[in-house]
């Protein structure tokens, strides 16, 4: 019965590809995802933050995206095209910010900040570079990489994590600095991000998301078969224990890492997505065919790497203020017991 179901999975993701292609190229694909009412009723948001990306068909258009600082967002699009966007807003019409630079078709992938650099996967060059914070080029991090697609930071050791999407050379671990590459193990694969400390590194792999212990590149974790999965992004606070994971088929889907079999839809009605990736404020931005959505994490919640620093602790200059207040609340209350007393 498994095996059957696995059959028709895989059978019933190819014709919904080839149905998504022919309503693309008839221009009737562009559909607006929508909040699940489960997800509604869990306290989730969505809203749109860019439209009018280019794209090249069915796939791709918005990719990469990543926090050059100043409250910008910088944006990789498969045609090759690296963007600013000068505040992180919604409702922004990319067609209206020229590209800072432009790589050429399939060269300008995954974005991935690290050390206050930013890195970039070039999938049709098969290398990583590292990019200034306009999106200009930088400089040659690592060639050799066939199909280098999915880019992650380990802020625990200072590497970059890359994926083959399509090749089967493997998951490599990147060293910026020293300029080196290792295979972690082979097989093609596409999303990736890790987790905290470092521990766990976790990647779309034919369908499934399973988890590489990095310590002995073990499998610790597998959700099962999920028709188009590709990005994925972790949870924190009250969505401590939960992956999220963008598909090719317009669908958000939330899974339990402690039980993989628990699996929700939060978002349906979409073109196809791509990466996902945390926003300093604690949401999530997915790529769409020609757009960039946003998830919005319900009160309590944070999603990605930021949380717990930038997403849900006082900023630097806030803390003198916070400590202020924390004074005149002691003050104010030992008043109250004077005048009690008296």
């Amino acid at each position: 019965m498994k095996a059957a179901m696995s059959i028709f999975s895989r059978v019933w993701r190819v014709l919904g590809m080839g149905i998504g292609a022919f309503l693309l190229w008839n221009g009737s694909a562009f559909a607006t995802p929508i909040l699940t009412a489960t997800a509604t009723t869990a306290g989730f948001g969505l809203s749109q933050f860019a439209y009018n990306f280019p794209s090249t068909g069915y796939c791709c258009g918005p990719l990469g995206i990543a926090f050059p600082g100043g409250g910008k967002v910088m944006v990789s699009d498969y045609p090759g095209n690296v963007r600013i966007f000068p505040t992180d807003t919604d409702g922004q019409d990319a067609s209206a910010i020229a590209p800072s630079a432009s790589y050429g078709s399939g060269n300008a992938v995954g974005l991935a900040s690290l050390g206050g650099s930013i890195y970039m996967t070039q999938q049709s060059a098969g290398q990583v570079v590292e990019l200034n914070s306009d999106g200009t080029y930088n400089s040659l991090i690592v060639s050799g990489l066939p199909t280098a697609t999915g880019i992650a930071a380990d802020a625990a050791n200072g590497k970059l994590y890359v994926s083959d999407c399509c090749s089967g050379s493997g998951v490599y671990e990147v060293d910026p600095v020293a300029n080196t590459k290792n295979v972690l193990r082979g097989g093609s694969y596409d999303g990736l991000t890790v987790s905290p400390g470092g521990t766990i590194l976790y990647a779309e792999y034919n369908s499934h998301i399973i988890g590489i212990r990095l310590s002995d590149n073990a499998t610790v974790f597998d959700s099962g078969y999920i028709a188009g999965v590709d990005g994925t992004e972790l949870g924190y606070g009250t969505l401590a224990g939960k992956i999220f994971a963008n598909t090719n088929f317009g669908e958000l889907w939330q899974i339990d890492l402690a039980n993989p079999v628990n699996q929700t839809l939060l978002v349906s009605g979409g073109t196809r997505g791509d990466f996902v990736t945390a926003d300093p404020n604690g949401s999530l931005l997915f790529t769409q065919t020609s757009d960039i959505w946003r998830l919005t994490a319900p009160a309590g919640g944070c999603i990605g790497s930021f949380c717990g620093t930038t997403g849900s602790v006082p900023e630097p200059d806030t803390l003198p203020l916070v400590a202020l207040g924390l004074v005149l609340v002691v003050i104010n209350w030992r008043n109250r017991r004077s005048r009690a007393a008296l």
